[in-house]
C-alpha cells in the first residue's frame, strides 16, 4: 500500500463508530541507515480528521493569522493523532483502530517534532 492511498480512508473506533477520516501520515526518519547514508523513514501515526471531506492546510497547529485559523478549525473539525500501534488492520478504505474516540490525542497537544 502506497501512503497517499491512506488518505481518506474512514476511521473506525473499537467500539465500531466513526471517528474521521486520515488526513495525513506522520513519518518518523529513525530506520536503518540506507545508501543515501540518510535513515529511513517509518510511520509513527495518522492524523484524523472529524470531517473526513476536509484536508488540512497547514493550519492545523497554531501557525497563521488567527481569522483564517478559526475559519479552517470550523470547517474541519476535531483532528487527532491515532499511533500507528493503535491500527488493529485497514480493509476496503477504512481504518479500525484498538481504541476509542475518547483515548486519541488531540493534534494541537502533541509537540511539532518528536
Amino acid at each position: 500500500m502506497r501512503l497517499n492511498e491512506l488518505l481518506g480512508h474512514r476511521v473506525i473506533d473499537a467500539t465500531g463508530n466513526e471517528i474521521g477520516g486520515v488526513a495525513d501520515v506522520r513519518l518518523v526518519q529513525d530506520g536503518p541507515l540506507q545508501a543515501s547514508m540518510q535513515s529511513a523513514l517509518r510511520i509513527d501515526g495518522l492524523i484524523v480528521v472529524e470531517n473526513r471531506a476536509t484536508r488540512l492546510f497547514g493550519y492545523e497547529r497554531h501557525v497563521g493569522p488567527a481569522l483564517l485559523r478559526r475559519l479552517v478549525h470550523s470547517v474541519r473539525g476535531e483532528t487527532w493523532y491515532l499511533p500507528w500501534a493503535d491500527v488493529e488492520r485497514i480493509a476496503d478504505r477504512t481504518v479500525q483502530t484498538r481504541t476509542v474516540r475518547a483515548d486519541l490525542r488531540p493534534l494541537d497537544e502533541m509537540a511539532r517534532h518528536p
